[in-house]
């Protein structure tokens, strides 16, 4: 028989602020396992609002290109900087 153990945790609290895949907006997150488990994420250490705001406002190159603009971020230290934190 083998051990399992479930953990619930809040996306925010797993996410990372590189998207899934590299061509779209997916929401990349954690894939330590200890991270998983301890909802250690790039956010964790921030909050929900900011995970919120970084990922509403996250836009890929040809996203910035469609709407005639450019890439604010491209992680979350740039997205401080681009909030004035």
């Amino acid at each position: 028989m083998s051990e399992f153990e479930r953990r619930l945790r809040e996306k925010w609290q797993l996410a990372t602020d590189k998207p899934g895949s590299g061509n779209t907006k997916n929401i990349g997150s954690v894939n330590r396992i200890d991270e998983l488990v301890s909802g250690n994420g790039v956010f964790a250490s921030a909050d929900k609002d900011i995970f919120d705001d970084y990922w509403m406002n996250y836009l890929t190159a040809d996203m910035a290109r469609a709407i005639d603009s450019t890439v604010p971020y491209k992680n979350l230290a740039e997205y401080k900087k681009w909030r004035n934190r």
